[in-house]
């Protein structure tokens, strides 16, 4: 259990969990849609999520050029029912979640 809170606890992980349990993302377009997050903080959080293998990094080489897509690996995938029970929680619960 403090295993799993130590890590989805952290700042902006639940957040790119989301977004990425949305649809795949290259790392500008998840930037963006998570506009509050630092760029430092935001690669940071995917290393962390890539070492404990809840997100993949598909790279892809077009025209000599390497584009990378980040998207959840099945067991970032089996962990988002309980991430988003915490976030209905939080916003049926709590006043700074609404």
């Amino acid at each position: 259990m403090e295993a799993t809170t130590s890590l989805i606890g952290r700042k902006w992980v639940p957040t790119i969990l989301l977004t990425l349990d949305a649809s795949p993302k290259r790392f500008g377009a998840l930037k963006s849609e998570i506009a509050d997050c630092s760029k430092k903080m935001l690669i940071q959080q995917l290393n962390l999520l890539l070492e404990n293998n809840l997100v993949i990094n598909i790279k892809t080489v077009d025209n000599n050029s390497t584009e990378s897509t980040y998207m959840l690996s099945s067991m970032g995938q089996s962990l988002m029912p309980i991430v988003k029970s915490m976030r209905n929680w939080g916003n049926n619960n709590l006043a700074c979640e609404r």
